[in-house]
This record gives structure tokens, sequence and C-alpha cells, in this order.
């Protein structure tokens, strides 16, 4: 029996061993996260400093076309909201509310430093109420110009996405901007109903399906003189991402920082690969990735960057700033057959190399397609 006992006791240890260093082993990833995560801030505040007279977008009236934005009742959606209604676009609001309870509300792009025309602008939501009282707070604002509609759009369930792809083909034959903005950040672990990281499915893998959907009525509205624009509104943190093709979900080694990161990288590789794929096709559509900056939004209300947000916001841009860059890659003339180009303070900027790679970019492209249940990118397209 004492033997017994002692070999018992000597696979304990082991097993109190192994688990112990898996441990330690992700406090330090996370950690280096967090440091990642607090280097990649101080450079990109720099930046918008160093470049901040580049973050304008001086565009004319963009009267009769026709723009569909997801998110937008807060932050920087709803100032981009904002600005297209000063344009004279017609616009539809909602709101993203799946995750309220931790301020996930519209895909709000910071870097978190310490981790814990006449437009018809459709901004899909989950819940068209709140987009509506967005509504009226903008017309409260004293912007009268524009229209606004409301249509429900859950980013989180891709039949919802679906849905909201049908109705808009019954009501529309043609767009010029899509928008894909709605998004969520640094969320604990959860999967969709579809069986998906929160976060990838939200931020990416919603709207490829959406794009892909809508592709007939952004071919339908581009011109050789003036093409259809898909604007992806990304994140810094892409430049700290890696597709982890093995387990996309990341479930085995979840830190949120890193999913997060990898569901912007996979929205930049497609950025790049989408133009590729629509430049072969001769379509007059173009595709843009844009970094609005380092953001303060309530988004950090749980981290203490925001019991000191005094201090931060004047570091930090204001969110009427980070739509700037959104709104010149909608609609500003001086990106013009400019397509797969990533944008930062109204201009070009370094992106990660792995968005650059073919093979990568070839793989997502793949997988994305199998996620999604399509054959082919392009079998919507007549």
């Amino acid at each position: 029996m004492l033997f017994i006992g002692s070999i018992c006791a000597i696979i304990a240890s082991g097993f109190v061993y192994r688990n112990f260093r898996e441990s330690c082993s992700f406090i330090i990833d996370r950690f280096l996260c967090e440091i990642k995560y607090m280097l990649l801030a101080v450079k990109e505040i720099t930046y918008d400093w160093i470049y901040m007279k580049n973050n304008k977008n001086d565009c004319s009236a963009q009267t009769g076309r026709i723009a569909i934005v997801t998110g937008g009742s807060r932050g920087i959606g709803f100032e981009v909201v904002k600005m297209f209604l000063e344009l004279d676009m017609e616009v539809i609001i909602g709101l993203f509310t799946k995750y309220s309870s931790l301020l996930f509300v519209s895909e709000i792009y910071y870097c978190n430093i310490f981790y814990n025309l006449r437009y018809i602008f459709f901004s899909a939501c989950r819940t068209p109420s709140f987009g509506e009282k967005a509504i009226l707070q903008i017309r409260e604002s004293g912007i009268s110009t524009g229209q606004a509609k409301v249509y429900k759009l859950d980013n989180a369930s891709l039949e919802s996405v679906r849905q909201f792809a049908a109705n808009i083909k019954k009501d529309y034959t043609q767009i010029h901007i899509l928008v894909n903005n709605a998004g969520v950040m640094f969320c604990p672990y959860e999967e969709t109903v579809d069986g998906f990281e929160q976060q990838w499915a939200v931020n990416y893998l919603s709207h490829f399906l959406l794009t892909a959907l809508l592709l007939p009525l952004l071919k339908a509205g581009g011109l050789p003189q003036q093409s259809s624009r898909i604007v992806n509104v990304t994140s810094c943190a892409h430049l700290l991402g890696t597709i982890n093709f093995n387990d996309i979900n990341n479930k085995k080694k979840f830190i949120t920082g890193y999913a997060y990161a990898q569901s912007k990288l996979a929205q930049e590789t497609f950025s790049k690969k989408l133009q590729d794929l629509l430049t072969e096709k001769q379509f007059h559509v173009q595709t843009y990735s844009v970094h609005p900056g380092v953001v303060l939004t309530e988004l950090f209300s749980y981290t203490y960057v925001w019991k000191l947000k005094l201090l931060f916001e004047h570091f930090f841009k204001t969110p009427r700033q980070g739509a700037i860059s959104v709104a010149y890659a909608a609609v500003n003339k001086a990106v013009e057959n400019h397509g797969g180009v990533y944008i930062s303070n109204c201009r070009p900027s370094k992106t990660h190399p792995d968005a650059l790679n073919l093979s990568i970019q070839q793989k997502l492209l793949e997988l994305s397609l199998q996620q999604v249940q399509l054959n082919d990118f392009f079998q919507h397209v007549q």
C-alpha cells in the first residue's frame, strides 16, 4: 500500500507541476500581450499627433448615392452617421446590443493599453429602437439635412446577416458604399449561435458574408468614373495578430487581446485579397481598410483608463476625429481607384506583412467560404 501510495503521489505531483507550468505560461503570454498593446498604443498615439494635420475630409455632397453602414449608434459609428447626414445622406441607424452589458455596442477602435451624394446610409443594428433614438439625438444637435432609416442586423448571427441582406435586396437595386463597422472587442470567451468565437464572428466573418451577399448591388452601383466602395473599419491591433488556422476560435489557449487582433488581421488580409479579386473581375468596386486611431470611448469603462479619462482625453482622439478617416475612405475623390490601401489619419499606412502574403490570403478565403457555407465569393453575382 505504501508503494502504491508513493506512485500515486508522484503522479499527482506531476499533474500539479504540469498545471503550474501551463498556468505560468498563460500568465506570461497574457502579460506579454498587454505589454505589446501598451507599446502599440504609445506608437499609434504618437502617429496620431504627428499626422493629425492630414486627418480631414474635404468633400462635397454626394447626392444620389446609397450607403450601408453596420453599427452607428455610438462612438465612431455615430460620428460617421453625423458626417454622412451633413453630406445630405439618407441614413439607416441601428445599435448592435448583444453585448450591451460590456458596452460592446458598435465597433469602436482603439488600442486598449490596460486590457482588464444623397446617400441612403444603412446603419444596421440588432435593436432598431436605439437607432431611432440616435437619429433623434442627431436632429436635436442641429443637423437637419439627409434622411434616416433603421434596419435590423445582429452580426453575431449569420442567419441575421442573410436576412438583412435579403431585406436590402428587396428594397434596393444598387448601393454605392458599404462600411463594415460593427463589432466587439476584448470579450470573454463565448461562441456565437454558429459556433464561432464572438470576436471572429462579429468583427470579421459576418462582414465577409455580408459583403458577398451585397456584392451584386455594389457591382450595380459602380461606374467607371466613380466606383462603389467597401470600407472595412479595422484597428491598429491587427499589427499584433496571427491567424491561427489550426484553432480559429483559440479555444485551447484563449487570450482575448490576441483573439481581437486575429479578427482584425483577418479583416485586413481579406481587404487585400478582395481588391485583387474585384480587379480580376473588372468590377467598378474598390475596397479600403481604415484604422480610425486611438479613440477614447466608453469601451474603456471597465479599465482605469476610463477612471482617468480626464487625463487621457488630452492624448486620445475623440470619436469625431476617429470617424474622419472612415468618411474619407467612403467618399473622398483622393482615394478613387486606390483600392486595397490601409488608411490611418487619411493617409496610406504600413500594414501587417501577413496581410500581403498571397498564401495566407488564399487560405483565409477558403476557410471563410467554408464557414459561411458559400461555394464561391461571387456566386450571388449574376
